[in-house]
């Protein structure tokens, strides 16, 4: 597909995708000084740090699971199994294949929503959990979850319209099949 508007809207997703995944990369980081700092104030101080686990299981984790999600949609990564639509005619494995994104769509769009009702709930009563030392918000790592499966879905939207698109034309080449 060779409009402005889609080539634009892919550059954005490039982009987007690339910002959430640099960032999924910086918890990474975080989540092994984290866990580092819990060590050595364990075994050198002689005294755990408190809220380590909490810490690591509500931020760090959250985050380097649902940010790249984008990151692994753009770059067409996500593992895919075609033993059925391998045997199947070009326009047909096409067909199959364009349901399938289309269905994915939908159902990223609707955990997108749900989670995002989530995390503003979360945000409405200012949501703690409690650690050893005290209380850890843990609201803003409530909103990774509709931020990472929301890019997720902008580029499953972008890849049907592709799909749609080569399927409409008549002189499209059909998807490869290794």
């Amino acid at each position: 597909m060779n409009t402005k508007l889609y080539q634009v809207f892919v550059r954005i997703d490039g982009a987007l995708s690339t910002a959430l995944c640099v960032l999924a990369s910086l918890f990474v980081v975080a989540m092994m000084l984290h866990i580092v700092a819990g060590i050595f104030s364990r075994h050198v101080l002689g005294e755990p740090l408190g809220g380590v686990t909490e810490i690591v299981s509500v931020y760090d984790m959250v985050a380097v699971t649902f940010l790249p999600l984008a990151y692994v949609t753009h770059r067409n990564a996500h593992i895919s199994v075609e033993l059925f639509t391998r045997s199947l005619a070009p326009l047909w494995a096409q067909l199959i294949d364009t349901v399938a994104v289309l269905f994915v769509v939908l159902l990223s769009a609707w955990i997108t929503i749900e989670t995002a009702n989530a995390a503003f709930e979360s945000l409405y009563i200012r949501e703690v959990w409690e650690s050893g030392d005290g209380f850890l918000s843990v609201w803003v790592s409530r909103l990774f979850l509709p931020l990472g499966i929301g890019a997720m879905t902008f580029t499953w939207i972008l890849e049907a319209v592709r799909r749609i698109d080569r399927l409409v034309r008549l002189n499209a080449p059909a998807i490869s099949v290794p």
